[in-house]
Protein backbone atom coordinates (compact mmCIF):
# COMPACT_ATOMS: atom_id res chain seq x y z
CA UNK A 1 0.00 0.00 0.00
CA UNK A 2 1.34 3.19 -0.97
CA UNK A 3 1.28 6.62 0.71
CA UNK A 4 -1.51 8.22 -0.77
CA UNK A 5 -3.44 4.92 -0.09
CA UNK A 6 -2.73 5.07 3.65
CA UNK A 7 -3.12 8.91 4.41
CA UNK A 8 -6.81 8.20 1.57
CA UNK A 9 -7.58 5.54 4.33
CA UNK A 10 -6.42 7.91 7.09
CA UNK A 11 -9.11 10.62 5.97
CA UNK A 12 -11.98 7.97 5.40
CA UNK A 13 -11.54 6.47 9.22
CA UNK A 14 -10.29 9.92 10.80
CA UNK A 15 -13.31 10.29 12.29
CA UNK A 16 -13.51 7.73 14.74
CA UNK A 17 -9.67 7.16 15.80
CA UNK A 18 -7.60 8.48 18.52
CA UNK A 19 -4.73 10.03 18.07
CA UNK A 20 -1.41 11.28 20.35
CA UNK A 21 1.05 13.78 18.97
CA UNK A 22 5.03 12.84 19.46
CA UNK A 23 7.71 15.50 19.45
CA UNK A 24 10.58 15.91 21.07
CA UNK A 25 10.02 12.42 22.68
CA UNK A 26 7.00 13.44 24.58
CA UNK A 27 3.63 12.13 23.94
CA UNK A 28 0.52 14.71 24.08
CA UNK A 29 -3.17 14.08 23.67
CA UNK A 30 -5.06 15.25 20.67
CA UNK A 31 -8.12 17.18 21.39
CA UNK A 32 -9.64 16.77 17.93
CA UNK A 33 -7.53 15.90 14.45
CA UNK A 34 -8.49 16.89 10.79
CA UNK A 35 -6.88 15.80 7.44
CA UNK A 36 -7.50 16.77 4.11
CA UNK A 37 -6.38 16.95 0.64
CA UNK A 38 -5.95 20.88 -0.12
CA UNK A 39 -5.00 23.69 -2.60
CA UNK A 40 -1.28 25.50 -1.71
CA UNK A 41 -0.47 29.01 -2.89
CA UNK A 42 1.76 27.89 -5.37
CA UNK A 43 0.92 27.71 -9.27
CA UNK A 44 3.63 25.01 -9.87
CA UNK A 45 5.57 22.74 -7.42
CA UNK A 46 7.79 24.89 -5.86
CA UNK A 47 11.29 24.85 -3.11
CA UNK A 48 9.69 27.49 -0.96
CA UNK A 49 12.16 29.50 0.94
CA UNK A 50 15.09 26.78 -0.32
CA UNK A 51 13.95 24.83 2.25
CA UNK A 52 11.04 22.20 1.70
CA UNK A 53 8.85 21.29 -1.21
CA UNK A 54 5.54 22.05 -1.86
CA UNK A 55 3.09 20.82 -4.48
CA UNK A 56 -0.16 22.23 -6.02
CA UNK A 57 -2.47 20.15 -3.32
CA UNK A 58 -0.55 18.78 -0.38
CA UNK A 59 -2.47 17.10 3.06
CA UNK A 60 -2.51 18.99 5.70
CA UNK A 61 -3.90 18.46 9.33
CA UNK A 62 -5.65 20.56 11.11
CA UNK A 63 -4.96 19.83 15.04
CA UNK A 64 -6.54 21.27 18.41
CA UNK A 65 -5.20 20.24 22.11
CA UNK A 66 -6.26 21.83 25.58
CA UNK A 67 -4.14 24.00 27.35
CA UNK A 68 -0.92 25.86 25.69
CA UNK A 69 1.49 24.37 27.68
CA UNK A 70 2.94 23.07 24.36
CA UNK A 71 4.06 26.89 23.54
CA UNK A 72 7.15 26.34 24.14
CA UNK A 73 7.72 23.34 22.99
CA UNK A 74 6.11 23.89 19.13
CA UNK A 75 8.43 27.25 18.97
CA UNK A 76 11.09 24.78 18.76
CA UNK A 77 10.15 23.01 15.31
CA UNK A 78 8.80 25.76 13.51
CA UNK A 79 10.96 27.06 10.20
CA UNK A 80 11.64 31.32 11.34
CA UNK A 81 13.04 30.43 15.04
CA UNK A 82 14.94 27.65 13.96
CA UNK A 83 16.95 26.74 10.47
CA UNK A 84 14.98 23.48 10.01
CA UNK A 85 12.03 21.97 10.34
CA UNK A 86 11.20 19.49 13.84
CA UNK A 87 9.39 16.58 12.28
CA UNK A 88 6.16 16.11 14.43
CA UNK A 89 4.26 12.23 14.52
CA UNK A 90 0.81 12.28 15.28
CA UNK A 91 0.42 8.29 16.54
CA UNK A 92 -3.00 6.15 15.76
CA UNK A 93 -4.14 2.63 15.59
CA UNK A 94 -6.05 2.26 11.69
CA UNK A 95 -7.33 -0.18 9.99
CA UNK A 96 -5.71 -1.51 6.80
CA UNK A 97 -6.23 -4.51 4.42
CA UNK A 98 -8.59 -5.82 7.39
CA UNK A 99 -6.17 -6.11 9.91
CA UNK A 100 -5.17 -3.10 12.59
CA UNK A 101 -1.85 -1.25 12.17
CA UNK A 102 0.29 1.23 14.10
CA UNK A 103 0.37 4.56 11.96
CA UNK A 104 2.64 7.52 12.23
CA UNK A 105 1.55 10.36 10.26
CA UNK A 106 4.84 12.59 9.88
CA UNK A 107 4.03 16.56 9.37
CA UNK A 108 5.89 20.24 9.66
CA UNK A 109 4.15 22.76 11.48
CA UNK A 110 3.42 25.65 9.41
CA UNK A 111 1.66 27.40 12.31
CA UNK A 112 -0.46 27.53 15.43
CA UNK A 113 -2.60 30.23 17.48
CA UNK A 114 -4.23 30.35 20.46
CA UNK A 115 -7.90 29.68 20.65
CA UNK A 116 -9.68 30.34 23.95
CA UNK A 117 -8.31 27.53 26.10
CA UNK A 118 -6.23 25.62 23.76
CA UNK A 119 -3.90 25.12 20.71
CA UNK A 120 -4.71 25.22 17.03
CA UNK A 121 -1.99 23.61 14.94
CA UNK A 122 -1.42 23.53 11.34
CA UNK A 123 0.50 21.34 9.66
CA UNK A 124 1.91 19.54 6.00
CA UNK A 125 1.96 16.18 5.70
CA UNK A 126 5.82 15.16 4.87
CA UNK A 127 5.01 11.20 5.08
CA UNK A 128 3.94 8.00 7.30
CA UNK A 129 5.13 5.40 9.10
CA UNK A 130 3.07 1.98 8.76
CA UNK A 131 3.51 -1.14 11.43
CA UNK A 132 2.25 -4.04 12.70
Amino acid sequence: MDETQIISSLVEQQRKLVFTMLVNGLEYPVESFSVEHSQTPVTKPTLRGGVYFSNLKEFTIKAKFLGTALSPVLSKTMLGPNIDFEKIKFLTSIELDGSKKRLAVVANLINYVQRGNGLELNLIVVGTELSD
